[in-house]
């Protein structure tokens, strides 16, 4: 009978063993499967902004006319007498701007508030959107179709250059869309509208100055 009594309470202690070390093996293996999802986490990854996301920045910024935003490309006062202003005054104007500024070939922060749609006409807006990001960043050069206007037809032409100081173009070429009596084509008035910025640190646009060739 103490035999029987004896065998009864180790199996009984066994089991209990058995038991604890199960649970301490499913605590273990459920530790061991919680540090392999941890392990197989990767850190998420950073887009590098560069001149090409300032670009598209730049011209959404154009499009909706969000002049606070824009103005983060300029530094005012812009503009000098080698290549003029961001506009052209009328007569008007000019005498306006000799009677209130000491330097009236400057282009002021208050003058980009009242001449925005003269810095981004409806030419400019029509074809900067047009612009194909993506050839322009694999080629640094883009360019938009034709397009059709009263006088004069249009094109804009984008392009990056980094081989010295780096910089940014959008080329606005205009065309005669008159014909002589002949039925050819006037190269009369053909000129062109080009805006160029610095590209700092390949990343940030920042506008130079503004010329009109032609």
């Amino acid at each position: 009978m103490k035999n029987i009594f004896l065998l009864i309470l180790l199996f009984t202690v066994f089991g209990c063993k058995n038991k604890s070390v199960q649970k301490n093996e499913e605590k273990n293996d459920s530790n061991d499967q919680n540090s392999v999802e941890v392990s197989k986490a990767e850190p998420e990854s950073v887009a590098t902004f560069n001149w090409i996301d300032d670009f598209k920045e730049f011209r959404q910024a154009v499009y909706t006319k969000n002049k606070t935003k824009l103005k983060t490309y300029f530094n005012f006062p812009v503009g000098d007498k080698s290549w003029g202003s961001l506009v052209s005054f009328n007569a008007e104007e000019s005498k306006s701007r000799a009677a209130k500024y000491a330097n009236p070939d400057l282009f002021y922060e208050e003058d980009f508030d009242q001449y925005f749609d003269r810095i981004f006409d409806a030419d400019f807006v029509k074809s900067v959107m047009k612009i194909k990001t993506k050839d322009l960043y694999e080629e640094k050069l883009a360019q938009t179709p034709e397009f059709k206007g009263d006088d004069f037809n249009f094109t804009m032409i984008a392009n990056y250059d980094d081989d010295d100081e780096p910089i940014f173009q959008l080329n606005l070429s205009y065309t005669n869309n008159a014909v002589d009596e002949n039925g050819e084509q006037v190269s009369e008035g053909e000129h062109n509208v080009i805006y160029i910025f610095h590209v700092i640190n390949g990343k940030k646009l920042v506008f130079k100055s503004k010329v009109f060739a032609g």
